[in-house]
């Protein structure tokens, strides 16, 4: 996916620019309950005026409430596998990671495909990855990105996260509404600076 976070933030643009809703990627909360805040807000709008956008209150509503009620918390357009949860504790190893990573973009139509790191290892892969458009030019691969993800089953920049924002990305792709149907991600290494693991994606 060819700068992914550009062209996922250049997507956001388009929709905000056509007056279409734009939700957040659901998150994993503390309990282990996938929960989209904004879906849920922006679905019922007497909860909106009542919580605004507060997270853990409408996810309450949802739990205590909701739930009950018979309302929807997730947005229909998605397939949202179970995940299983970390073998030691509640933090993923980068293989549980990539792991759930691909359950959930697999679960969603998109294929794995390896193939797509082309000659990463001799060429960009050698070099620190913040100065990739140094040796950009003998890269064989398909398009990449990078970014970080918390190896805690729930918390900000959770698997979850990471994985339904790439599929709002993959769905624009290069900003013109064509969808991009492979993918592939690995784990650069641990990031003290971030407290996460960097990713490299394909």
């Amino acid at each position: 996916m060819k700068k992914k976070f550009a062209a996922f933030i250049m997507a956001m643009a388009m929709v905000v620019g056509s007056g279409m809703t734009v939700h957040a990627s659901p998150v994993r909360m503390s309990d282990g309950t996938l929960f989209d805040s904004d879906y849920y807000a922006e679905t019922y709008p007497d909860l909106m005026q009542v919580y605004g956008r507060d997270r853990q209150k409408l996810y309450q509503h949802y739990k205590n409430i909701g739930k009950a009620e018979g309302r929807v918390s997730l947005p229909s357009q998605y397939v949202y596998p179970e995940l299983p949860a970390p073998a030691a504790g509640d933090r993923y190893t980068p293989d549980e990671l990539i792991a759930a990573y691909r359950t959930i973009i697999e679960a969603n139509g998109i294929i794995w495909d390896p193939s797509l790191k082309g000659n990463w290892s001799e060429t960009i892969g050698q070099h620190d990855i913040n100065e990739w458009y140094n040796y950009d030019d003998h890269y064989n691969g398909g398009g990449w990105g990078t970014g970080f993800i918390a190896p805690d089953r729930a918390g900000l920049n959770n698997v979850d996260w990471a994985a339904y924002t790439d599929l709002e990305s993959f769905a624009f792709n290069d900003g013109t509404g064509h969808t991009t149907t492979r993918c592939y991600m690995e784990v650069l290494g641990w990031s003290d600076s971030m407290g996460m693991y960097e990713i490299i994606a394909w």
